[in-house]
């Protein structure tokens, strides 16, 4: 960081030697990486992020499965006992089959199927000559057929299997930036408790020297009435400004267990867990400009990656809007083998020669009229598109107005710290003297304790300014996407 912020934060040493000094013994010291790491390594919302990210990848197997070959076998018995016209007509028949069947989707958008059929027939007739003429009674059939169907037009490539993998990818990847997400609100919401914590920490430590000076105060009231030297009013003038003093200082230790309450629940502890604020400088680079930081948010902000995997997803589910679209056209090629005869092993052998074969090409064709759901998908794909691209925008302006308000915050905070440390330095040195002329009687105590809560005013300003400056130094770094890099917890933020 430049000099100005170095200069900024240079109290950050005393301040925590004056925060050790105040808090009790037993109180956990905890620096702002400890904070942010037990709230990201303990949050359900992120055990819940794990979860939603398991589920998302389920979906990868499930898209892999429109591949899987599908497998069907059927065995069955037929009894048909008919009246007949003819003596040469059979009676009765009887017939057993097993039958099976396998199809393979491809890759490529064809499919490959085989399938046979084998089946014993008897038939029986009423004139013994009909039965004496069958060439085979009981028959015994077998035939293999091997298919293959290729689209031309709608589902070449199988782009519903493609682009379905498309979208899955993208879910898994959404899924795990909603995980930083949920890590990047947590982590805001830390420091800002973190900071606030800090902040109380001030207005004690300025509070309790308020309290301090004015017991001093009410000391020497006491002791100078007793010699005569002041009214009874004088005194009890300084009882009320101490015990006005004493009620700023409770209601910023009351102020102090609210906060210490909202940082306890992030980090999941007991409401009453004591926590000592550390605060350390980080090493911070030069602030950046408006348009650099903008460029390193948009590598680093778990929000624009988020919505850079919806818009994969929203273009894929688009592609296969349109595919659906298209006609049906199909070439169909099938291939197969026949055999008969009155002998079981012999049929089923012959199966697997070409004596006799079967063989045809076909083209199919099919088309939906109107397209009035292939329409409508098609235009809800193309408004999500438009959607996901408009919160992009919108998510992008926000980031902007973050960038804009830490970075306007640090260069307008620069000058003020300046003049308020000036002030707190000209009020203790106007304070100082004017208790030098209350002594020797040239002041009155009305005049003494505004003096005094001139500097308590004055003092307590340049102590929150200094803490402002270094939160926003921290927003800064949040609103680029770049604080747990600066914090060293990247590597085991959503490992825990």
């Amino acid at each position: 960081m430049n000099k100005p912020i170095k200069k900024v934060l240079r109290n950050v040493p005393l301040l925590t030697f004056l925060l050790l000094v105040a808090t009790p013994v037993h109180a956990e010291v905890m620096s702002l990486k400890q904070a942010v790491e037990i709230v990201l390594s303990n949050h359900p919302d992120l055990r819940t992020g794990d979860i939603d990210s398991a589920i998302a990848r389920t979906e990868t197997q499930r898209i892999e499965g429109m591949l899987d070959a599908t497998v069907t076998a059927r065995i069955s018995a037929s009894e048909d006992t008919t009246p007949v016209s003819s003596d040469f007509q059979a009676a009765e028949t009887r017939n057993g089959q097993l039958s099976g069947s396998i199809a393979k989707p491809l890759a490529s958008g064809g499919t490959v199927g085989a399938n046979f059929a084998y089946n014993r027939t008897s038939q029986a007739y009423n004139s013994p000559l009909a039965a004496q003429l069958s060439r085979f009674n009981p028959a015994y059939r077998n035939q293999i057929n091997l298919s293959y169907r290729h689209p031309l037009l709608k589902g070449a490539d199988r782009p519903d299997y493609h682009e379905s993998l498309r979208v899955a990818e993208a879910g898994i990847k959404s899924a795990n930036m909603q995980h930083e997400v949920t890590a990047q609100q947590l982590s805001l919401r830390t420091i800002n408790a973190y900071y606030q914590l800090a902040s109380d920490d001030i207005n004690i430590h300025i509070a309790e020297q308020a309290v301090k000076r004015a017991q001093k105060l009410l000391s020497y009231q006491r002791s100078r009435e007793q010699f005569g030297l002041i009214e009874k009013a004088d005194r009890l003038q300084a009882e009320a400004f101490l015990a006005a003093r004493k009620t700023d200082l409770q209601r910023a230790k009351s102020r102090r267990l609210t906060n210490m309450n909202t940082i306890n629940r992030l980090m999941l502890r007991p409401a009453s867990s004591e926590v000592l604020i550390q605060l350390q400088q980080a090493e911070l680079t030069e602030r950046p400009s408006m348009q650099r930081a903008v460029a390193i948010a948009q590598a680093h902000r778990p929000e624009l990656q988020v919505l850079k995997a919806q818009m994969e997803a929203s273009e894929a589910q688009l592609s296969m809007a349109r595919e659906v679209d298209d006609i049906q056209l199909d070439v169909i090629a099938e291939v197969g083998t026949r055999s008969l005869d009155n002998n079981a092993s012999t049929a089923a052998a012959r199966g697997f020669t070409a004596n006799n074969h079967y063989a045809s090409l076909s083209l199919e064709m099919s088309d939906v009229l109107m397209r009035n759901s292939a329409s409508a998908s098609i235009r809800k794909a193309e408004l999500q598109h438009q959607r996901i691209a408009s919160q992009r925008i919108s998510a992008l302006e926000q980031i902007k107005n973050d960038l804009s308000a830490a970075i306007t915050a640090i260069d307008s905070g620069k000058p003020v710290l300046e003049v308020a440390r000036f002030q707190a330095s000209a009020e203790k040195r106007k304070f100082d003297a004017e208790i030098q002329r209350y002594r020797v009687g040239r002041s009155d105590t009305a005049t003494l304790v505004q003096f005094e809560g001139e500097l308590r005013n004055a003092e307590l300003n340049a102590e929150l300014q200094a803490l402002t400056l270094q939160l926003a130094a921290r927003q800064l770094s949040w609103a680029q996407g770049i604080l747990l890099d600066e914090l060293g917890l990247t590597d085991n933020k959503v490992d825990q």
